[in-house]
C-alpha cells in the first residue's frame, strides 16, 4: 500500500480532529474504548457521556462500561455485546445502568468497531443515547396493559364455566361497542340521529339534489314552554316528554326522512326529492297531528305542543347550517305568531331576526352594565368527600326578565362573538373569585376553579395570551385554574387542537375534556391530548343503579382515563345510587345537584368554608328547591 503524502497526512489529521469536535459536541453521550487492553477499557469519552452518568472523565477513563451497571452487571443482553467485541461487528442494544448518584437510566448501546488501513481492529466506537424516559413510558403502558388484561383474565375464568356463558360475554361485549358506536353518531336519550349525523345526511342530500329533480327540506323543532315541564315536574319528567316526543316523529315519518334530536327540546327532519313546499308542509301538520294525544306524566295528562319551522332549498348550493338557521328562523316566527303551529321560510321574514337583533342589543349592554353574574357549583373529591374546585357557571341578571339562564342567550352571543368578551370576563372574575377565597383561608390555598372554554373562545387567536394575562394580573396560581372543553370542540380540528392544547398547559393551567360520551373522540388524538381530567356528561350517569349496560360504559370510561393518566369526573349526580355506583367504579371527582346547586359566590364561599362538603352523605339542601342548570 503506497504511504501517504505529508499533505495527506494534514489533511487526514484534520479529518480526524474534525471528527473528535463533533464528537465531543454531540448530545450523544460517545465512548471510545481499547480492544487491545485488558477488560476493553474506556480511552475517550464526551461530555455528554458525563452528564448522562454523572461521572467526570477522569472517573471514567481506564475504566470498562460494565461498572455503571452495578449489580445488574449480569444482564442477558450483555452476551450479545460480547459477541459482536468477538466478532468485530456492529450491534445494538438497551442496557439498564446506573446514574452516580444511585438513579436508574436505559440508554441504547450502538457499538461499532473501528479497523486501521490493515484492516486490523484498533477502537471500538460506543454511541449512548438515553431513553429512559421512553422506557418508562413503555413500562407505564406494559403495566395499565397488565393490570387490564389481569382484569380479562379474572372475568373470563369467572365465565368459563360454560361455553354458553362465554357466548354470552362475546355477545354482550360486542353489544357494548356497537353501542359505543352508536353513540357517537345519535343522541343519548332519545337515540335519534344528532347534529353531527343530521348535518352529514343534509349535506349528502343537498348534494344529490344536482341529478335528481325534487329539492331537499329542513324542518326545525322546538316544543312550547318546555321549560315548563323541567322547572315544575323535573328533568326526569322533562326526558320522559322527550323520549315521547322522539317515538311519536320516527312513528310519524316512518322511512320517509331522516329524524334527529339538536339538544334540548329541538328536533329536525330532513326530507329529500321533496317536489314543492307543500309536500313539507303536510309532514309539518302530520307530526303536529301526532303531538295533540296527551302525554301521561306522574298519572296525569299533559298537553305538549311543537313549532315548526320549514325551508326548502331552492339551488341545492345552500351550506345545511343556513338551511338550518332559516329552518330555525321560521320556528320563531311560528311561535312569535302563537306557537303550536308552522311557518314556512321566506325571506321577508323580520320578527324573529328583530327579536334577536334585540337580545344582541341587550346582551352588548348587558356587558356594559355588568348585569352579568357567576355561580359556582362545587367539585368533590368521591374519596374524601372534600370540596377541592368550583366549577363558574354564567347567569345573566336582566333588568327586566330577571336571573336569565345561558340556554337561553349563548346559542346567540356564540353567532355574534360576543361569547369571546363575555367568556373573558367569566375567567376574569372566577380567578378573581378563587384568589379571595384563598387568600381568606390559607387551608384552601388548592381550591381549584373551573371555567368553561366555549367553541368561539377557544377558537379565538389570543386566548393563550389572554389566560395567561388574566393570570398575572389576578394574582392566581395556574395550577388552580382548570380549563374545560367540550369534547366536541377538542375534536373538531384535532391537529390544530393538539398545539393549542400544548400552549394552554405549558402556562401550568389544568385541562378537562368535558361533556365526553357526547360525541366521537379519536383515541389516536385523545391519547396524545396534554389533558387532566375527562368529565363524563351527565347523560352517561342518569343510568348508573338502574342499568348495568350504562354503568359497564361508565366504568369503561374510567379504565381508559386512568391508563391514559388522566383522571374523571363525573358531571350530574343527583342520587345516592348513582354516588355509590361512582365510588365502586373509582370515579375520582363527581358534582350535582345532589351535593349543591350552582349557588353565588357569598353562598359558595359559606359552603367551601363549612364542614357540609365533607360528608357527601347528606348533601346541603337547595333553598330554591329546584333543580341546577
Amino acid at each position: 500500500m503506497p504511504k501517504k503524502t505529508n499533505g495527506e497526512h494534514k489533511q487526514a489529521e484534520q479529518e480526524l480532529r474534525l471528527l473528535y469536535q463533533a464528537i465531543a459536541a454531540s448530545s450523544n453521550g460517545i465512548v471510545i474504548s481499547d480492544p487491545n487492553q485488558p477488560d476493553n477499557p474506556l480511552i475517550y469519552v464526551n461530555r455528554s457521556f458525563e452528564l448522562m452518568t454523572g461521572y467526570s472523565t477522569e472517573e471514567l477513563l481506564g475504566h470498562n462500561c460494565r461498572f455503571l451497571q452495578g449489580s445488574d452487571g449480569d444482564q442477558p443482553v450483555l452476551e450479545e455485546v460480547r459477541a459482536a467485541i468477538r466478532e468485530e461487528r456492529d450491534c445494538v442494544v438497551l442496557l439498564r445502568n446506573y446514574h452516580k448518584d444511585g438513579t436508574l437510566f436505559w440508554n441504547e448501546l450502538r457499538l461499532s468497531p473501528v479497523h486501521d488501513d490493515h484492516g486490523q481492529l484498533i477502537n471500538f466506537i460506543g454511541v449512548q443515547n438515553d431513553v429512559t424516559r421512553r422506557k418508562q413510558a413503555e413500562e407505564a403502558l406494559q403495566r395499565a396493559h397488565d393490570e387490564l388484561e389481569d382484569k380479562v383474565r379474572q372475568r373470563t375464568a369467572r365465565l368459563a364455566e360454560s361455553n354458553a356463558r362465554l357466548q354470552q360475554e362475546i355477545a354482550e361485549r360486542r353489544e357494548l361497542e356497537e353501542q359505543l358506536m352508536h353513540q357517537a353518531f345519535h343522541d343519548p336519550l332519545t337515540g335519534l340521529t344528532n347534529r353531527t349525523l343530521f348535518l352529514d345526511r343534509l349535506d349528502l342530500a343537498l348534494a344529490r339534489t344536482e341529478w335528481r329533480e325534487g329539492k331537499v327540506a329542513v324542518l326545525f323543532m322546538d316544543l312550547d314552554n318546555f321549560k315548563v315541564i323541567n322547572d315544575s315536574l323535573g328533568h326526569e319528567a322533562g326526558d320522559q316528554v322527550l323520549l315521547a316526543v322522539a317515538e311519536r316523529l320516527e312513528e310519524s315519518m316512518g322511512a320517509e326522512g331522516t329524524v334527529a334530536r339538536f339538544g334540548g327540546d329541538e328536533f329536525t327532519v330532513l326530507l329529500e326529492d321533496v317536489a314543492s313546499v307543500s309536500g313539507a308542509v303536510r309532514v309539518a301538520e302530520r307530526i303536529q297531528e301526532a303531538m295533540r294525544a296527551p302525554f301521561y306524566l306522574e298519572g296525569r295528562a299533559r298537553f305538549i305542543t311543537t313549532s315548526i319551522g320549514i325551508v326548502l332549498s331552492t339551488s341545492g348550493d345552500e351550506p345545511p347550517e343556513v338551511l338550518l338557521r332559516y329552518a330555525d328562523t321560521a320556528m320563531y316566527q311560528a311561535k312569535a305568531v302563537g306557537r303550536a303551529r308552522h311557518a314556512v321560510f321566506d325571506p321577508s321574514m323580520t320578527i324573529a331576526a328583530l327579536e334577536r337583533l334585540e337580545l344582541e342589543s341587550d346582551l352588548r349592554r348587558a356587558l356594559e352594565r355588568e348585569e352579568f353574574r357567576v355561580h359556582y357549583q362545587p367539585k368533590v373529591a368521591l374519596g374524601s368527600g372534600e370540596v377541592v374546585a368550583l366549577e363558574a357557571l354564567l347567569r345573566w341578571e336582566h333588568p327586566e326578565r330577571g336571573l336569565v339562564l345561558p340556554d337561553e342567550f349563548v346559542t346567540i352571543a356564540e353567532e355574534t362573538d360576543l361569547i369571546v368578551p363575555i367568556g373573558r370576563w367569566v375567567l376574569e372574575e372566577a380567578c378573581r373569585q378563587t384568589r379571595l377565597w384563598q387568600d381568606r383561608s390559607p387551608g384552601r390555598s388548592a381550591l381549584k376553579t373551573c371555567v368553561n372554554l366555549s367553541a368561539r373562545q377557544f377558537q379565538h387567536h389570543a386566548l393563550v395570551e389572554e389566560v395567561a394575562a388574566i393570570l398575572r394580573e389576578t394574582g392566581l396560581d395556574p395550577a388552580s385554574l382548570d380549563l374545560e372543553i367540550t369534547e366536541s370542540v377538542v375534536m373538531d380540528d384535532a391537529p390544530s387542537t393538539l398545539a393549542k392544547l400544548q400552549k394552554l398547559k405549558d402556562l401550568g393551567v389544568n385541562l378537562t375534556i368535558d361533556d365526553f360520551g357526547t360525541g366521537y373522540s379519536s383515541l389516536s388524538y385523545l391519547r396524545r391530548f396534554p389533558v387532566d381530567f375527562l368529565k363524563i356528561d351527565r347523560s352517561m350517569i342518569q343510568g348508573l343503579g338502574e342499568d348495568p349496560k350504562n354503568e359497564a360504559i361508565v366504568s369503561a370510561v374510567v379504565n381508559l382515563a386512568h391508563a391514559l393518566g388522566e383522571r374523571v369526573v363525573a358531571e350530574g349526580v343527583e342520587t345516592e345510587k348513582q354516588l355509590a355506583c361512582l365510588r365502586e367504579i373509582g370515579c375520582d371527582f363527581a358534582q350535582g345537584y345532589y351535593f349543591a346547586r350552582p349557588l353565588p359566590s357569598e353562598e359558595a364561599g359559606l359552603l367551601v368554608d363549612s364542614d357540609l362538603n365533607r360528608n357527601t352523605s347528606s348533601p346541603p339542601p337547595d333553598p330554591a328547591g329546584k333543580r341546577p342548570t
